[in-house]
């Protein structure tokens, strides 16, 4: 898993290779006024990466992120859609798909295994969404291919590299199509953050807090600009990686419910859960306030309690990607010490196959 880890920056710059190779003409004529984003799993992870982009930015324009067979909406001639599935078969993004490309047609039913959609004439291509889909191959190339939207191949990777490991390439991919369509500024170079990333030595840091979670369940609380992008992500890498249960969220809020939750522990019993409060150094001085004291309650409670900050004095991407490289390195240590193998998801493959036998 080390290598997939080391991968990232160079998965940044094969990114912004990949979208600056689109057609010089993907947007003209055509100024997007809102984005979606169509992905499961580990394919999805950057929609709150991009997320946290939009609120740096005080992004006005709207964007609906689809983890599901059907659409919260159905997207216009306006809408840039980017469909992201890196193996190309996700059931869930081509049910997506289907729905944007055939306006009225049952967005639950899926029918691209077989007949793929119906082709659409030169009138209704200018009247649905611009796509952009990504994948290795698969159904989703094939359906992109037969339909004349355009298509990312992800370059390729070793077969056990999993969905999740592409989080950069799918991030900087859909940030720079983003940037292309003018729905956010040019404001910070992927290859400048793809080189600071790579003198970042986190492994050290992520082999002490591996160990100093021992078997407890983590639970990780962010401001909440970095909840969806980076906290949420935290939670997957501890259940996909170290294959164990994880909580994460947010202050404040944690803090007008959730921390209700742990109650003071009885005196000589041991902690079940481990806290891990990561504040931004840069953010708002009543925030930081909250997760100090926030880390002294649950301490007297009998809780660990674990104070990180992010990255201070760099863009808030920067803080998320660097903070993101430190958790691949605690749950790679975390998943070592306890004998698992952090790269294999047997669960995972497991439901799909009960899933590919209960549809016959």
């Amino acid at each position: 898993m080390e290598e997939f880890i080391l991968d990232g920056p160079r998965q940044l710059r094969e990114a912004v290779r990949a979208a600056d190779g689109l057609p010089a003409t993907l947007f003209e004529g055509r100024q997007p006024s809102s984005a979606m984003l169509l992905g499961m799993g580990g394919s999805a992870l950057s929609a709150g990466l991009i997320e946290l982009l939009r609120h740096r930015h005080q992004a006005a324009w709207r964007f609906d992120v689809v983890r599901d067979y059907r659409l919260a909406r159905q997207p216009d001639a306006s809408t840039l859609v980017l469909a992201l599935s890196y193996s190309g078969e996700t059931d869930e993004t081509l049910a997506g798909l289907e729905a944007c490309l055939r306006p009225g047609s049952d967005q639950g039913r899926s029918d691209l295994s077989a007949n793929g959609l119906a082709e659409a004439g030169d009138t209704e291509r200018l009247n649905r969404p611009l796509v952009v889909a990504a994948a290795r191959g698969g159904r989703l190339e094939h359906a992109a291919r037969k339909h004349a939207v355009s298509f990312v191949q992800v370059p390729e990777r070793p077969s056990d590299f999993q969905p999740r490991f592409a989080l950069s390439f799918m991030f900087g991919l859909a940030w720079r199509v983003l940037v292309r369509a003018g729905l956010l500024p040019d404001a910070t170079s992927i290859h400048e953050l793809a080189d600071w990333l790579e003198c970042r030595d986190l492994e050290s840091g992520g082999a002490e807090l591996a160990s100093w979670l021992e078997d407890r369940i983590p639970v990780v609380y962010m401001p909440t600009e970095f909840e969806a992008g980076v906290a949420r992500t935290w939670r997957i890498k501890f259940n996909e990686n170290a294959k164990i249960p994880c909580i994460a969220g947010a202050l404040p809020e944690a803090n007008h419910n959730e921390m209700i939750a742990f109650p003071p522990l009885p005196s000589g019993s041991r902690a079940r859960f481990a806290f891990l409060l990561v504040d931004d150094p840069d953010g708002d001085r009543r925030i930081s306030q909250r997760f100090r004291l926030t880390g002294d309650l649950l301490g007297s409670y009998g809780y660990p309690v674990r104070r990180l900050t992010l990255d201070a004095g760099v863009s808030s991407i920067h803080k998320a990607m660097s903070s993101l490289l430190l958790a691949d390195w605690v749950t790679l240590h975390h998943a070592r010490q306890r004998g698992v193998d952090p790269v294999s998801i047997p669960a995972i493959q497991q439901f799909k196959l009960l899933l590919k036998g209960a549809s016959h």
